[in-house]
């Protein structure tokens, strides 16, 4: 018999039909859908003949534990009660999103969690109502599928339902981290950079704007000044204390100084200056998405353009303006708009500066 498709391109799946998917999963079926990563296939943990058939569909060792999905936290808290505080804070963190956390549970054998970012697989686990383990929707040994396509090439027989959701758009499975009481140790590299894992302490906070050369420069230093007066320290100890508050533009002209604008503006900061003297332009990259821990943009468009090459970053890529406005460019006008945008910038960064250092503690 073929395995039925159920087609959810360029719309989201109905309640109907994540209702049909669950009833498939709670009756002991195998079902592959689109994480944020890479595709996965449910199995209902209550059913051991289900997950004894997945094992053997995916050539899997039996030994090779499988993650179990969550669509909130509350099922790893009852399972664990003894959670390591690192765990807690890496799913304050990261949760919802691309991580796998391996933590020992009540009798003390270590079990994988994931709680994803797509709201599709959320709604997978909800409408099943039961645990469901999700490993990835592949051979043993072969590459992660990311289209439902390569499910199916991969699988062409024995799951009940693929749902295809397109490609997924990440591409890169999960980062799997386990936590104990001894410490945190990265098992597996993937979607969240090592780097970010490991760091137990502070915070790097990115502000992105078009040509780095007024908005973000500005907010960035306004930032750094406000970081260091709550802390106590000089600004040039903040990456001391692990926080690093940077600037770039989406289509900077790398090395470009400053506007003369905006470093009059920062020359006018009272009581002493801000430095944006040697600021030069940096364009934004991946390796400056990967570092940071949040993203402050000055309008939507920069916002939806970081999110359409880094949707696992949904949660951590922000608009600066509480309310959710744009911040208009002051490039070619005076300096009574410049002097208004940092007025706004510095109560942006009062409100930001307490979440910063409670996000690094």
């Amino acid at each position: 018999m073929p395995t039925e498709v159920l087609h959810v391109l360029d719309r989201q799946i109905q309640p109907s039909e994540l209702e049909r998917a669950g009833t498939i999963l709670r009756e002991g079926g195998l079902v592959a859908f689109p994480t944020e990563t890479v595709y996965g296939i449910a199995v209902s943990a209550e059913r051991p003949d289900a997950v004894e058939r997945l094992y053997a569909l995916k050539g899997r060792p039996s030994s090779k534990p499988m993650t179990l999905m969550v669509a909130d936290t509350a099922p790893v808290t009852a399972r664990c009660p003894a959670l390591p505080a690192a765990a807690k804070a890496l799913m304050r963190r990261f949760w919802p999103g691309p991580l796998t956390l391996v933590v020992p549970d009540a009798e003390g054998r270590m079990q994988g969690f994931r709680l994803p970012a797509s709201p599709l697989a959320r709604g997978l686990v909800r409408a099943a109502g039961v645990p469901l383990l999700v490993p990835s929707a592949n051979l043993s040994g072969q590459p992660d599928a990311t289209t439902a396509e390569e499910v199916l090439r991969q699988l062409p027989a024995g799951l009940d339902l693929v749902i295809d959701g397109g490609p997924t758009e990440g591409g890169v499975p999960s980062t799997v981290v386990q936590v104990t009481e001894a410490g945190v140790t990265v098992l597996r590299q993937g979607a969240i950079p090592e780097e970010r894992i490991l760091m137990r302490h502070g915070a790097t906070i990115l502000f992105v704007c078009e040509g780095n050369t007024d908005r973000s420069p500005l907010a960035a230093a306004i930032l750094r000044r406000r970081l260091a007066q709550h802390l106590g320290v000089p600004e040039e100890a903040l990456p001391a204390k692990g926080y690093r508050v940077l600037s770039a533009g989406v289509a900077a002209e790398e090395g470009k100084r400053a506007s003369l604008n905006a470093r009059r503006t920062a020359r006018e900061w009272q009581p002493d200056a801000l430095d944006l003297e040697s600021h030069k332009a940096v364009r934004l990259c991946s390796r400056l998405v990967d570092e940071a821990s949040r993203i402050f943009c000055m309008e939507r468009a920069q916002r939806d353009q970081i999110l359409a090459f880094f949707p696992h970053r949904e949660r951590d890529v922000l608009l600066l303006d509480p309310e959710g406005r744009d911040v208009a460019d002051p490039a070619g006008q005076g300096m009574g708009e410049y002097r208004r945008l940092a007025r706004r910038l510095d109560a942006v960064a009062a409100l930001l500066v307490g979440g910063v250092v409670q996000a690094g503690a």
